[in-house]
């Protein structure tokens, strides 16, 4: 991955004056790759600039559009009670621009609506709100069900139905895959996967290379968000108020969204799948999982944790300014894969199973 400008504050402002004729003072957001402003207009409005690296051109008017301005116009359509950003329309009427000239690459350019709520991962998570987030990701995905965009057949690092493709970056990873300030970042006493890191994580990425990859062939797709934890969530206290960051969504099948989303609300070591049982049966009273979809699940949950310790140590090595930032959950999700490595993938589809109410069967 190779590094480009960031934009700053002073040139996000410069660009909402220039193309959708609003004055506003800029604040960066933390983000993995785009550059996030909230803006602040001199009545106090807040609104959101996305600004991302793109080699895609943007055709102008009512003609296509990138993939993740697709989504949010779908869904205002579809699903106007779902609470997404809601898309800004440029001074020319473009729902987005696209930038180039000088000497960095092209730049994709999206304002739209602020919303309002603290960031589920930083708030205090009930039983209720692991259960709101289960249905509301539910009702998301029956609106995108019938979205088809070309965008839509994409990959990333983070595309669970390619996890095999890790390989060469845990090869990169040094001695048994921990990074010096991961391991020491570990809790005194906390458990390591039996036989080393390294070793649990190879095993993880053989399994599904031998036993959950050649089922995906034949699972349906659709449009997902792929990446629905609390980083990317808001919240009253109570209610779900807010969906952030598309940036990840792709073509796949709904069980890796589910295990996705069910692995950021893994318990600890001594009840590590209960608080994902609420998200799961709430998921499946909307929108119902059938016992495949819910073996799926079970293996993209630990699929997931693994790909988290991978991806976040990889990216860490390649962008040491944001090495804080990408590692800041990576202790935790050695403690769930060892966790779960004390439990067979049949154990961990039993539970989810359970938690639905729904028989086995493939």
């Amino acid at each position: 991955m190779v590094a480009v400008p960031r934009v700053t504050p002073e040139q996000a402002e410069e660009i909402v004056l220039r193309y959708y004729g609003v004055s506003a003072s800029a604040e960066r957001l933390v983000a993995e790759h785009d550059d996030a402003f909230r803006l602040t207009t001199p009545a106090g409005q807040y609104r959101l600039l996305k600004i991302s690296v793109t080699d895609t051109p943007v055709l102008e008017g009512a003609g296509p559009v990138s993939f993740q301005t697709a989504i949010l116009l779908h869904l205002a359509r579809a699903a106007p009670l779902l609470p997404v950003q809601r898309v800004t329309a440029a001074l020319d009427g473009a729902p987005e621009i696209r930038i180039t000239g000088g000497e960095g690459p092209a730049r994709l350019v999206r304002m739209t609506s602020w919303l309002e709520g603290d960031l589920v991962g930083r708030a205090d998570v009930s039983a209720a709100l692991r259960r709101e987030t289960g249905t509301t990701l539910a009702r998301l995905n029956v609106a995108l069900r019938p979205l088809d965009h070309p965008g839509a057949r994409r990959t990333h690092q983070w595309d669970l139905q390619n996890f095999g493709r890790l390989r060469p970056l845990l090869d990169e990873l040094p001695g048994d895959g921990l990074l010096p300030e991961v391991a020491q970042a570990l809790p005194p006493g906390a458990r390591v996967p039996a036989g080393g890191l390294r070793a649990a994580l190879t095993d993880c990425l053989d399994r599904f290379d031998d036993h959950v990859r050649p089922r995906l062939a034949r699972t349906p797709v659709q449009v997902i968000h792929a990446d629905f934890h609390g980083e990317n969530l808001l919240t009253d206290g109570e209610r779900i108020t807010g969906i952030l960051d598309f940036g990840d969504a792709l073509t796949g099948p709904v069980a890796m969204d589910v295990g996705v989303a069910a692995c950021y609300q893994l318990g600890t070591a001594a009840d590590i799948l209960s608080p994902a049982l609420d998200l799961v049966g709430a998921y499946h009273a909307v929108d119902p999982l059938d016992a495949a979809d819910l073996t799926l699940a079970a293996e993209f949950i630990v699929a997931r944790v693994a790909a988290r310790i991978i991806v976040s140590q990889g990216n860490a090595m390649r962008e040491p300014a944001n090495r804080g930032y990408l590692l800041r959950r990576t202790p935790q999700a050695v403690e769930h894969l060892a966790a779960l490595r004390l439990l067979t993938p049949d154990e961990i589809a039993r539970s989810l199973r359970a938690a639905c109410g729904t028989s086995r069967g493939m």
